[in-house]
């Protein structure tokens, strides 16, 4: 009977060296698992790391996207200066206003063709400034200039624009007027035997002409010979052809260059589209005019004359036996100018004209 509980002893030891292995087992694989229970906190982890910084980075790129906080701020600091009024073409009245615009400059500066439209100023106590231009009538290259410093002589931003200041002062109201037109004639115009000859003052002989041709600048007063030269009314005289509206008629060479177009009553060039033929009794020579219905037309293009808006200025350049009171000859350069004038204004129209416009003052001769 004392035996048993040494076999008890026995199976119990038995069993316990039986089973420890698997319960080892056991702990190992729970610790294997506890372990990839980690290594998946860890992955996990390392996911949410990675999305992290995925984020972060899909953060940054937006930023850089949009240029970032910062860069608003750099592109706001660059100089510039701008023209805001008038507009660039724009034909204004003078004296001109202009209106500026400017940031991140300490001076800016006006100029008209190189010229100071005044002293430099700081645009953040003024935005304009009035000009009077001494010479209107036409273009003036005008720039804005920005300057780093107080001194204005680091420029680093500047803005053009061209403009065409016109005056406002028309002048006196002289009275109605009514026209005809006169031109230089041409003798390459003309086809025909060179049978007829023109005569110097003295009754030498200039050249020999068609006869078309020596009645036309007899009416028109000078022409333009085949050779280049320029012949102008000298006198009177008793050699030569008898001119259409009476009379024989002697001619003096110009000087070609000093007189392409003509001479006037005074020894004068004459302009086209600009000079008058008027009774000097009537308005004295050299006298500045405006004339309201031409101002603001546009003269068609024809042999190298016309194509642009006329201001409506002329001068009184020259005299005709035939224009008295308030008739003036208006000198259209040719003869299609002429005919293209008479589209315009036909012969006899009647014109609102001025004395002495300050408009047109840059015509004084």
């Amino acid at each position: 009977m004392r035996r048993f509980p040494i076999v008890i002893l026995f199976a119990v030891g038995w069993l316990f060296l039986s089973c420890s292995p698997e319960e080892k087992h056991a702990n190992n694989v729970n610790n294997v698992n506890n372990v990839n229970n980690v290594n998946n906190v860890n992955n996990v982890n390392n996911v949410n790391n990675i999305n992290n910084a995925n984020n972060v980075n899909n953060t940054n790129n937006v930023n850089n996207q949009d240029g970032g906080p910062d860069a608003d701020a750099d592109a706001g600091l660059d100089p510039w200066v701008r023209i805001e009024d008038p507009a660039d073409g724009a034909t204004v009245d003078n004296p001109v206003t202009f209106t500026i615009a400017a940031a991140n400059v300490a001076m800016v500066r006006l100029f008209a063709d190189d010229w100071p439209l005044g002293d430099a100023w700081d645009p953040a106590t003024r935005t304009t400034r009035t000009y009077d231009f001494s010479g209107t009538g036409y273009e003036r290259n005008v720039v804005l200039r920005g300057y780093s410093d107080t001194a204005a002589t680091v420029e680093v931003a500047t803005d053009a624009i061209v403009i065409t200041p016109r005056e406002t002062d028309i002048g006196t109201f002289l009275g109605d007027m009514w026209n005809t037109y006169y031109y230089l004639a041409m003798e390459s115009d003309y086809a025909g035997a060179d049978d007829t000859t023109l005569y110097d003052s003295n009754c030498a002989p200039i050249a020999q002409v068609p006869a078309d041709f020596s009645d036309d600048i007899c009416i028109e007063g000078s022409g333009r010979l085949e050779d280049g030269r320029v012949i102008n009314y000298a006198r009177t005289c008793a050699c030569g052809r008898t001119c259409p509206t009476g009379g024989i008629i002697c001619y003096a060479v110009l000087d070609a260059v000093q007189f392409p177009w003509g001479m006037g009553s005074a020894s004068n060039p004459l302009e086209p589209l600009r000079s008058w033929a008027v009774d000097n009794a009537f308005i004295a020579r050299g006298t500045i005019l405006y004339a309201q219905e031409f101002d603001g037309v546009t003269i068609p293009s024809h042999d190298g004359l016309g194509g642009f808006v006329h201001d409506g200025c002329f001068r009184a350049d020259d005299v005709g036996g035939w224009i008295e009171g308030n008739h003036f000859d208006f000198f259209a350069g040719t003869h299609d100018m002429w005919i293209a004038l008479e589209n315009l204004f036909p012969t006899e129209s009647t014109f609102n004209v001025y004395v002495n416009p300050g408009k047109c003052a840059y015509l004084a001769p």
